[in-house]
């Protein structure tokens, strides 16, 4: 009898444990105390690797960086998924959006790609990971391009929805189902679109914006929603006399408040920009907001170099960290956590 007892516990402990066991998907890769910038280089050249990867990227100098051949000609947007361990980046040339695995060295190994012909000019790139859905802004045709099951996408597909908006989409910032996107030339705008995943096919219209006075035009965006703060860059003139030297970062606090549905212009709360900076084409930025680092990042494609600024910097603040490029970064993405 106790025989048959314990015989029957050990079956259902045997049923029980695989399922305490077993890997939960939504908790993102083993890893503690990480600093890793992604830099994706927008060079056609070949001979330059279109991706590089900075570990740790919060020191008080950058390390030498990690490069992989991507095989991606004009890279644009790139980011990571922490919870899978997977790399997203597109060319803008070849119209290919590849993924790849994110060793536990921190090397990178290919994995899924695919291609769309109908996407005519990427520039930036978010994820949904809870919905699976991959966002791509085009600047060319004024669309942002939605991509369902992105995750498992390989060969030649199509996006399942093509958003049309009323301005030149450039860079974009995704959190809890809330897009913020960068309006290009001629409007220095955002725009802000709530229940992104629900927009359909056609041309969508913002729920609210925001206009900066004072600044030229916007390439990159990040956002904080714990400290309601958004970080935007502009590049100002992209060509000619000081093209070079005119780059800025502003900083707006409160922002979300300031987001209205006539999206009246309202000032910078403020401003780092000056020739200390070397800011001059700032493409993209990322906020690594851990209470003990408070560091902005910033792809300067003109002079081809990342620099690092201290949150509470303004003005003509000299960079607290820079590296210096063979390449031309186009975007980032930094894993800090």
């Amino acid at each position: 009898m106790k025989e048959r007892f314990i015989l029957k516990l050990i079956c259902l402990l045997s049923l029980i444990l695989p399922l305490a066991c077993t890997k939960d998907d939504n908790k993102p890769m083993p890893q503690s105390t990480v600093s890793r910038l992604y830099v994706s280089n927008a060079d056609t050249d070949a001979s330059v690797v279109n991706t590089i990867i900075f570990d740790r990227a919060d020191e008080s100098k950058f390390p030498e960086p990690y490069k992989f051949s991507s095989q991606l000609p004009d890279a644009n947007g790139i980011l990571f998924d922490p919870f899978s361990g997977v790399v997203f980046q597109v060319s803008r040339k070849n119209k290919n959006i590849r993924t790849f695995r994110v060793n536990t060295d921190g090397s990178l190994s290919n994995k899924e790609s695919f291609i769309d012909e109908g996407l005519l000019s990427a520039r930036d790139m978010v994820f949904d990971r809870g919905r699976d859905l991959l966002y791509i802004s085009s600047d060319i045709d004024s669309a942002v391009y939605v991509y369902n099951t992105a995750s498992k996408l390989k060969g030649t597909v199509t996006a399942s929805k093509k958003l049309k908006l009323n301005g030149k989409p450039w860079g974009m910032f995704l959190e809890d189902n809330r897009l913020f996107v960068v309006i290009d030339q001629g409007r220095t705008e955002v725009q802000l679109f709530e229940n992104a995943s629900e927009l359909v096919v056609g041309t969508i219209i913002p729920e609210k914006k925001l206009t900066l006075s004072g600044a030229v035009r916007f390439h990159g965006i990040t956002y904080s929603s714990q400290r309601d703060i958004l970080l935007l860059t502009d590049i100002a003139e992209a060509s000619g006399a000081g093209f070079d030297t005119d780059g800025a970062i502003h900083f707006i606090t409160g922002a979300l408040e300031k987001f209205t549905a006539a999206g009246a212009a309202i000032a910078p709360s403020k401003t780092i920009k000056g020739l200390n900076t070397l800011l001059g084409n700032p493409t993209d930025i990322a906020w690594d907001e851990r209470s003990d680092k408070d560091l902005i990042y910033v792809s300067e494609k003109a002079g081809k170099k990342i620099l690092v600024f201290k949150y509470t910097d303004t003005g003509d603040a000299v960079p607290s960290v820079r590296a210096d490029l063979n390449s031309s970064p186009e975007a980032i993405y930094l894993d800090a956590r």
